[in-house]
């Protein structure tokens, strides 16, 4: 059953969500505006801007101040070769030490010669002429394009000719700048892919907007355009199951949730099994999603904003109604949920419209906690509408722009006419839910409280000593249920028709005697047979009324077995007798509703008879009553906990005593005597 719920939900929510498909071909005519149903990043466009404004970024170079200091470097490594040598045959030892170095090649022999044949402060000018000049020409960019390099070079040997060296020295130090000044503007990889990324990012993402047009009406479909079409999903060669599988994920999570919401729930009113209690939700809940569906078909073809006419709180007001306040609220979010796939717009989800559905059914469970009755849901379609126009109106004053105050009028009616659907089709659905699923809903158990109803006005006449100790006992039994968290409501309307069979002899019943007494003129076996048939005499009349099952099984079952002890212990005087003779046929309490009343109808009888009833008394007689019970073993068929049958007892006794308290006795007034 579950799995069939969430197939039939997976469904319904795909087919909301699911692309629908283009025909169209690259070049072909486009018959009508073809806009994108998504909001996406054409990444391929992206990059294409990316990769032409990389292209348009020039190479980057920078000056290598670095160069210079390597120049002058051999400048220095050079002279430092010539210390110590004095003659000028030991060039070879120059060049010995040169050897392997970048300085080796940079003069000639006789141009070495020269040197040596110098004093060491010629040779110390000489090196602080070249480096001076090498230092000014490379302190500026020499690039290899444009001549600089030889512009740089010619720069040096101008500063050399300033310089005080002799000719041929002068001829030496041009002979080292033109070989030492070189290009020092050069390619920089990092900072140009630097340059180069940093505008790639600044680059803007192509998006392709919701509702964008791509292609015009009677336009050409181009190449780009038909892969923008592909992009978003309007052309595809093979249908793509990622939708059908998102749906399905999401769905599989609403309904596993719902599930373990309808598992967990302690239910007071449905007496019912798992399967038709599941039966139940997963029904109401297929029906509100399908006007949900509804609705939402007629939105995408008329207009969108018919989604303020859904019955937000239909599937909530049936299930707090027959169910409890748990389910109620799970049912809610489920439908909510699912409504906002229903409503969304080419897989676009709007978050007014979830709020919009939830708010409904939040308000529909809390309105309806206090009182359960038909006209209590009604009136709670005037709680919803009120709850829909709030929020619809608070999504209007978000928004930034002007509104027509016709058009919202219009809305705000679509809204109204929310809340008196729900209303509408819970009270419709619930009659049919409660006989197709044997439910003794709330609303009906509130019925049968009514003392216009003739059951209870003929028990009123006939007996109405039997009517004034039921309700005695609808009273203690209502309050003992709500100590122990049993059904007070039940119990309540249980005890109200639990002596109904009285009614078919009322006389043999001590509490609607009057002087008399038929049971005089018995036999204790034929008194016996008439107090026992009351249960099965009430069964038949309630039967006959068709009242519920469960009022039915309360008056079958509030004396469960117990020996009828008054005329068992007469006739017992008399002889030997059999002790079935004397038991009710039962069968034993089968819940904790009659239980309780099996305990505080015993217990109210009991202390009625009691000529002068005290609280210590009453206590006593509770006890003992109890304590008689539970000998006999008439809980053993019913989950009732000792604890809580003296828990039913402590509250009986709680509520006897405040009836039957002390009073005040008032003096007369004594009269004077006239003179």
């Amino acid at each position: 059953m579950t799995v069939v719920f969430y197939l039939v939900v997976s469904t319904m929510m795909y087919v909301s969500v699911r692309p629908e498909a283009l025909s169209a071909e690259p070049f072909s005519i486009a018959e009508e505006d073809i806009r994108s149903p998504l909001t996406i990043e054409d990444r391929t466009a992206t990059n294409q801007i990316k990769e032409n404004s990389i292209a348009a970024i020039e190479s980057q170079y920078t000056i290598k101040q670095e160069y210079a200091a390597q120049q002058i470097d051999k400048v220095e490594q050079l002279f430092a070769s010539l210390s110590g040598i004095k003659k000028a045959d030991e060039i070879s030892k120059i060049k010995q030490r040169l050897r392997g170095t970048e300085a080796a090649t940079l003069l000639k022999d006789d141009e070495l010669r020269l040197l040596v044949s110098s004093t060491t402060a010629l040779r110390d000018t000489t090196r602080d002429v070249v480096i001076t000049a090498i230092e000014e020409a490379m302190r500026q960019r020499i690039s290899s394009d444009g001549g600089e390099v030889a512009e740089a070079r010619e720069n040096a040997r101008t500063d050399i000719e300033r310089s005080p060296l002799s000719f041929s020295l002068k001829a030496v130090a041009k002979a080292l700048t033109d070989q030492l000044i070189v290009t020092n503007y050069v390619y920089d990889p990092e900072k140009t892919e630097q340059l180069r990324k940093q505008t790639s990012d600044k680059v803007e993402p192509v998006i392709i907007s919701e509702g964008e047009v791509i292609v015009k009406r009677g336009e050409v479909i181009s190449q780009d355009a038909y892969r923008q079409l592909q992009l978003v999903g309007l052309i595809s060669d093979r249908q793509s199951l990622k939708p059908l599988l998102g749906a399905m994920l999401v769905s599989a999570l609403m309904t596993a949730f719902l599930f373990g919401f309808i598992h967990r729930s302690k239910l007071r009113y449905a007496q019912m099994g798992r399967i038709r209690l599941f039966g139940l939700v997963y029904l109401v809940v297929s029906l509100q999603l399908l006007v949900m569906y509804g609705i939402a078909f007629l939105a995408d073809d008329i207009n969108p904003a018919f989604y303020l006419l859904t019955p937000t709180a239909f599937a909530a007001l049936v299930l707090r109604n027959l169910l409890n306040e748990r389910i109620a609220l799970s049912s809610s979010l489920f439908t909510a949920l699912a409504g906002t796939f229903f409503y969304s717009t080419n897989q676009n989800f709007s978050f007014n419209i979830a709020i919009y559905l939830l708010v409904g059914g939040l308000v529909a469970t809390f309105f309806l906690r206090s009182s359960l009755s038909r006209r209590r849901i009604f009136m709670s379609s005037i709680s919803i509408a009120g709850a829909n126009i709030a929020i619809f109106l608070a999504f209007v004053l978000l928004r930034s722009g002007t509104f027509e105050l016709r058009e919202t009028l219009v809305l705000i009616g679509f809204a109204i006419a929310s809340g008196i659907l729900s209303a509408v089709l819970a009270i419709g659905l619930l009659p049919f839910l409660e006989m197709t699923f044997g439910i003794l809903a709330p609303t009906r158990l509130l019925e049968l409280l009514n003392p216009t109803h003739p059951l209870l006005k003929k028990l009123l006449v006939e007996a109405p000593g039997t009517y004034h100790h039921s309700m005695m006992v609808a009273n203690l039994a209502e309050t003992a249920c709500e100590a122990i968290g049993a059904d007070g409501l039940l119990a309540r309307v249980g005890a109200y028709y639990h002596d109904l069979g009285k009614t078919r002899r009322p006389l043999y019943f001590i509490e609607n005697q009057h002087g008399r007494n038929p049971h005089d003129r018995l036999q204790p076996e034929e008194s016996a047979r008439v107090i026992l048939a009351h249960t099965e005499d009430g069964v038949e009349l309630l039967e006959d009324a068709k009242l519920p099952a469960a009022i039915i099984d309360i008056c079958r079952q509030h004396h469960g077995t117990s020996l009828l002890r008054y005329f068992y212990v007469k006739a017992a005087e008399q002889g030997e007798v059999d002790e079935e003779t004397f038991r009710y046929t039962g069968p034993k309490p089968q819940t904790r509703e009659a239980a309780v009343i099996m305990i505080v109808d015993s217990i109210e009888a009991a202390v009625r008879s009691m000529k002068a009833p005290s609280e210590e008394g009453i206590r006593d007689l509770v006890a003992k009553i109890i304590r008689e019970k539970m000998m006999d073993d008439q809980f053993a068929e019913c989950d009732i906990t000792t604890r809580e049958i003296y828990r039913v007892g402590e509250s009986a006794c709680h509520t006897l005593s405040g009836l039957f308290h002390e009073r005040i006795e008032y003096p007369e007034l004594k009269k004077e005597a006239t003179t």
